[in-house]
């Protein structure tokens, strides 16, 4: 874990936690018992500026909603995040009114292994991304389908050569969003384009790992006479890499998809972002925790249920320094969404039964 973003959020902790009972329905609910929310990260997340500060984010505001104890457990890696987990439930098995929530989908297998459950009246496990429908009792899942919405991206990408840049393999979200764009790329590009799927590293590393992720795109500069590809990277916090290394070449013609969140102002170079609604699906789980509500074993989210979708950057060709003929027209992304927004509900309806 990068200790300059352990410290940050540190001192943003300090700063968020209440330790006040909260009126009404966490009165009511939870007596005056101390709520508690315990937020066990992905390691290399925070910091991303997407997708795991989205989650953290939505933590804290939550907390300061309700004032509700939050607590945060930052594991270097995923052997030390199992002990971190194990250790909570160990600590917290009889404890009412408490709820961990596992950030990574990694954590799949450390939920599955560890014996351990939360007894006490409505403490809850909560696995983000979680793929698996055989979790112990107690422990509940969402997993966010990235396949719709990269058909949809694959497809408004038609007229390019397309490179799918990827943290590493193995990971049930990206695989997913990796066979949604191939499958949309391949379904409507130009017959002079293909799809090339890289991977940055071989672990969890590869999510914090910017420097190294410019080093992949300047190289491919390098060997290019005009490197103009759509660049669809599924990075973590290493996708900023990706940015920076096409701010720094002002002759680029690369285009870059947003990802997890809008990225409108960080590089002139991305017409469209893919964004993931995380942190709202996060605080809806909150809400209804404090409710008393049961939630289901497991949920499935999408393009069908808006917690993805893409938004595009306003005025985006008024910023561009270098043109191109595959979009001149300034409504080619949003026509060809429109075109294809349909299909790719019914792709995702399909990859999902």
């Amino acid at each position: 874990m990068n200790r300059r973003f352990r410290k940050y959020y540190f001192i943003v902790l300090l700063l968020w936690i209440l330790v006040s009972c909260a009126d009404n329905n966490v009165q009511q609910e939870i007596g005056c018992r101390k709520a508690n929310v315990t937020l066990l990260v992905s390691p290399y997340g925070l910091g991303d500026n997407g997708y795991n500060d989205c989650i953290a984010d939505a933590v804290f505001a939550f907390s300061e909603q309700h004032g509700t104890e939050v607590h945060l457990l930052l594991p270097d890696n995923e052997k030390e995040a199992a002990r971190l987990y194990a250790q909570y439930l160990a600590d917290n098995e009889n404890k009412d009114s408490s709820i961990i929530i596992l950030g990574a989908s990694s954590y799949e297998h450390i939920a599955k292994q560890t014996s351990l459950t939360l007894k006490g009246k409505g403490s809850r496990v909560l696995l983000v991304d979680g793929n698996s429908d055989e979790l112990p009792d107690g422990v509940f899942s969402f997993i966010i389908d990235r396949y719709g919405v990269s058909y949809l991206a694959g497809a408004m990408s038609a007229d390019f050569n397309a490179l799918i840049f990827a943290a590493a393999p193995g990971y049930t979200t990206l695989e997913s969003a990796i066979k949604g764009f191939v499958d949309g790329h391949t379904t409507y590009r130009d017959a002079r384009c293909a799809s090339e799927v890289v991977y940055l590293a071989d672990g969890e590393e590869g999510f914090a790992m910017p420097d190294s992720a410019y080093r992949v795109i300047a190289r491919r500069m390098q060997h290019s006479w005009i490197y103009d590809e759509m660049i669809f990277p599924l990075l973590g916090g290493s996708g900023s890499g990706v940015l920076r290394c096409v701010n720094d070449d002002e002759f680029a013609m690369a285009l870059v998809v947003g990802m997890d969140v809008d990225q409108t102002g960080r590089c002139s170079r991305v017409p469209f972002s893919v964004v993931i609604h995380v942190g709202d699906v996060i605080c809806q789980y909150l809400e209804e925790w404090l409710e008393g509500e049961e939630w289901a074993h497991r949920h499935i989210l999408g393009l069908a249920e808006e917690t993805v979708n893409i938004i595009f950057t306003p005025n985006f060709f008024d910023g561009l320094d270098i043109w191109d003929e595959r979009y001149e027209n300034p409504d080619i992304f949003k026509i060809r969404y429109e075109t294809y927004y349909e299909e790719a509900l019914k792709k995702e309806s399909n990859e999902r039964y």
